[in-house]
Order: C-alpha cells, then structure tokens, then sequence
C-alpha cells in the first residue's frame, strides 16, 4: 500500500469524476523501474537507512520524484527486512549509557573514551567490539538488514503493480462504494469476510448489487481508515469476471465527493490468488459426473456452480449448485453437505433455516453424525443421503420435484 502523499499527485479529476492516472511501460519508465530493481538487489545485507540514502541520491531533483518513490515504495513492500542482534538493544543501550558520557578522546574531565566503554561492554557480555556497534541501534527502523528483495520482478511487473497500488489507493478517500457482480461470489465474499467490511446486497439483472458500507464517514469525513479496508479489498474485484464499481471518493482537493468507476475492461492485474474451481473433490467429482452423463445434446437441465446468492437474516448462502430447464426456465438449488465438523453442521442448518427455499435440495453424507430429519425440519425442499458419493439419478428426480 502506498502512502497518501504519493497517491495525489497521480488523480485526474474531470468533472464529477476523478480516476488516476496510469504509469506508461514506456522505455523511459520501463529503464527507471529496471535501474531500482536493480538498486534494491544491490543493497542486500545492507541497512534500510543505506538503501534510502541510495534511493534519494537516485531521485536527484527530479520531478517526477511522486512517481520514484512510488516504484521504489512498491519494491520495498515486497522485500523483507529483518534484524537479529546479538543482545537486546535497549538493555545495550541502558549498559552504556549507565557509564556516563563518553568521548572520542579522553580529556581532562573525561577518563574513558567511547572505544574502551564499547570493549569493556563487549568483555562483559563475551561478544566481539563489532557486534556491540552493530547491536546498538538494532532495534530502529533504518537499522534493519535487507535480508531478500521477495519474488522476482520484472520492469513490466513493477509498473503494472505501481498502477495497482495507485488505482486503490484512491478508495482512501471513499466513503462507499457500490459494486455489481456478475459472478466469482465466492471469492468476493471471501475477502469482503477477511477484510470485515460492512455491505448491503440485492438482486439485480444478471447478478447482485452489493454496496460497501464505510460506517464512520458520514460523520468524520478526514479519516482514511476504514478507506484502506477499501483499498486492501480492491483486487479482489479483478477475480471476477463480471463486475462495475462506482465508489463515492472525496480526495483532499475535492469540495465535495466525486464518482470512482472502474469495471472488468481494466488494464489493472491483480495478485490475489482465485480459490480452486471447486470447493471440494465431492464437488468436483459431481460436476465431472453429470458432464460426462449428460452432454450438450441430450440434457434437460443445465447446471451451474455457485451463480445464486441466497439473502439471508444478517448472512448470505451461496448454493453449490442450480439446475435450470431448459424449455420452461424452472430451478433448483442443491446444497451438498460432507462435512462433518458440529460447528459447520450447525451453521449450515442455521442457515437453510433462515433461507426456508422449498426449492432448495440437501444431499447429505451419512457419515456427516446428523440426522435427515434435523434438515427437513429446517425447511429444505427435499433431503438425501448418500453413503459414498451421490447418485445422480436421485439428484435430478428430486430436481424435477422441487424445481419452481
């Protein structure tokens, strides 16, 4: 995450709208990025106070200074900085100091020069001179050892994340924003749960409109911290394969909040990791049977993975699977339960409770330690078991009794 500061500098404002501005991979940009890829490198086992001084000694008076920093900010996220002192800096520090001041030469009122204190100190703690220099200061920030660079990157790859970090770092400033999703809930949700945002969801036209909520905002509009919950979930959106945001954004210049849309046509590259395609090899396995059983040709029903959400008290629920006719538009959803631990048990019963759909189908494994009655009384539309893996036959006839 980049600061605010480098941020501003980069925001096109037109009208009602503002958007930021996108670094070009041109050769200029591409031989800057490059020339810091290869500083940070040179730099390893160095101290972050030395890479910093190289850095600022490498941005000269440039000014284009904002977008350096940036690139350099990018860098140094991803690299890992670590110390490992050989004793505690602050009783070091409280060892040294307890001996009075020192000096570089000892003087008339000075008997100890600042050498023989750090020998001493070093005796005592059967460490090197060397070691108790290094340990000293340990402890601050521009202390710590460039330990490794992280993954490598290429020019284009710096570039392409420096735009990513732009582009969400403009959600600091918002207050809400209003997405619209066409697909990939799952992993949406799942990072909308990791980073506990607060959201509203309805139906809409091929797909849900979600807004997320910034609760503080309304009140104290200077704050950027719940926008950076914003900004931590925005890649998020690149999972999907359908999507628009529109977010309410109040950058320090604005008078008063402006529009931040963006869709599934951007450039930006995202690197948060999609989760498998299915959730379980129970549900691989039984998307994997009905495709080979059932071709294009011969099938009455067309199955999809998780694409209904199911609105629920203060939850969602998004079913595993729905089968729709193909003549006359019916569905069904069917829920596959092989889990067996309590807590899940009595969160999904919680949850088919709440969704009372008689149109919704459980398939449950025997072996799940719950009774098929205990879902029939949490109004499911129709309740199966199976011992070793579903049989498909029995899925699709209870299909064609609950579908509506």
């Amino acid at each position: 995450m980049l600061k605010a500061e480098l941020i501003r500098p980069r925001l096109i404002v037109q009208g009602d709208q503002v958007k930021p501005r996108q670094l070009a991979a041109d050769y200029h940009w591409l031989q800057v990025a490059g020339e810091l890829i290869a500083l940070l490198q040179q730099h390893v086992g160095q101290t972050r106070g030395a890479l910093e001084d190289a850095l600022r000694d490498y941005e000269g008076d440039s000014l284009d200074y904002p977008i350096i920093r940036g690139l350099a900010a990018v860098l140094s996220n991803q690299a890992a900085f670590a110390n490992d002192p050989a004793v505690d800096p602050a009783e070091l520090r409280a060892a040294l100091f307890a001996q009075g001041p020192v000096t570089a030469r000892t003087d008339l009122f000075q008997v100890k020069e600042r050498a023989q204190v750090v020998r001493e100190t070093a005796v005592s703690y059967q460490l090197a001179p060397a070691q108790i220099e290094t340990a000293l200061f340990a402890d601050l920030l521009e202390e710590q050892i460039l330990q490794d660079t992280g993954a490598a990157i290429t020019p284009g790859d710096l570039i392409a994340r420096y735009n990513l970090e732009v582009a969400r770092g403009l959600l600091y400033w918002a207050r809400q924003v209003n997405l619209h999703i066409g697909a990939n809930y799952r992993d949406l949700f799942r990072y909308i749960k990791l980073m506990q945002l607060m959201y509203t969801i309805s139906p809409a036209q091929s797909g849900y409109d979600i807004t997320l909520h910034g609760p503080i905002s309304p009140f104290v509009q200077s704050t950027i911290r719940y926008g950076l919950q914003f900004a931590r979930f925005m890649p998020a959106l690149l999972l999907c394969q359908s999507w628009h945001m529109d977010a309410q954004v109040r950058p320090p210049s604005a008078r008063d909040f402006l529009h931040y849309r963006l869709d599934d046509q951007t450039d930006l590259q995202g690197y948060f990791k999609a989760s498998a395609e299915f959730a379980s090899k129970l549900e691989a396995n039984f998307a994997a049977e009905f495709a080979d059983k059932y071709n294009q040709a011969n099938r009455i029903w067309e199955m999809a993975y998780e694409d209904e959400i199911l609105l629920l008290d203060d939850t969602i629920m998004i079913s595993d699977f729905s089968f729709t006719h193909k003549k006359d538009g019916r569905r069904a959803l069917l829920e596959i339960v092989g889990f067996w631990h309590p807590d899940y048990l009595r969160r999904k019963l919680e949850k088919i409770a709440q969704a009372g759909r008689r149109d919704l189908i459980v398939l449950v494994y025997e072996s799940a330690n719950v009774s098929q009655a205990a879902f029939q009384a949490a109004s499911a539309g129709e309740v199966l078991t199976f011992k070793r893996k579903p049989v498909l036959k029995e899925v699709l006839a209870a299909v064609e009794r609950c579908a509506c």
